[in-house]
């Protein structure tokens, strides 16, 4: 599903985010990375989606060698990867249903179908009662299940998670915690979720890599 081999990244200020990074995650799992800031997880993400290319190294993921996939093809490469951000990156002028329905627009799926995959994914997320609500009629952690349902909306192979409650407080924070427990247990999608909280991480993973200095370790 994902796999990593001597992967190293430079950027061009000379700072080597990752350093001969060797790592392989299989499908259904549940993966957290924790680091402390500074310590490569964001660049390790942007590796995962494209957003960056590594220096040197190979990067697969869902069997493709992200490197070798041309610029007009990452957008229909990124539709099997659903990726969920700190900020909630919301369309402030769009309801709820207009957010998570926009990624499907922007490919043209069939309305019929939108309205069958936004209300099925917003009542995954318990926002089936929010469908016309606007974002900033919603609390932080109800934007923050619009932003993880835009990241499924697409039935993605896997769903990367940067930090995404890092901007809620600690009860929300809870809560959200065992909504993407619960997500995981009905879909079994793959997912990486990056943190610097190691109890969040050693309650929910199946498994817990420590990120330091662009090195990625097993925690034991």
């Amino acid at each position: 599903m994902i796999k990593l081999t001597n992967v190293t990244k430079i950027y061009k200020t000379g700072v080597r985010a990752l350093n001969d990074v060797n790592l392989t995650i299989e499908p259904g799992e549940f993966v957290y990375v924790i680091g402390t800031t500074g310590a490569g997880k964001s660049t390790f993400i942007k590796l995962l989606y494209r957003e960056e290319k590594p220096t040197s190294g190979k990067v697969e993921v869902v069997g493709q060698d992200v490197s070798k996939i041309k610029n007009s093809k990452v957008p229909y490469f990124r539709r099997n990867i659903g990726v969920v951000f700190q900020n909630f990156r919301l369309l402030p002028k769009k309801t709820v249903f207009e957010n998570v329905a926009y990624a499907l627009e922007v490919i043209d799926t069939p309305r019929a179908e939108i309205r069958r995959r936004v209300r099925a994914t917003l009542e995954l997320v318990g926002l089936e009662d929010k469908v016309n609500a606007f974002p900033h009629e919603l609390s932080g952690g109800q934007q923050q299940r619009v932003a993880i349902a835009r990241g499924l909306i697409h039935q993605p192979d896997i769903l990367l998670m940067d930090e995404p409650f890092g901007a809620v407080d600690e009860i929300t924070r809870r809560q959200l915690q065992d909504e993407i427990l619960k997500i995981y247990q009905q879909t079994k999608t793959t997912i990486l979720f990056v943190t610097h909280d190691i109890q969040e991480a050693l309650k929910l993973g199946t498994r817990v890599l420590i990120m330091d200095q662009g090195i990625i370790q097993q925690f034991d």
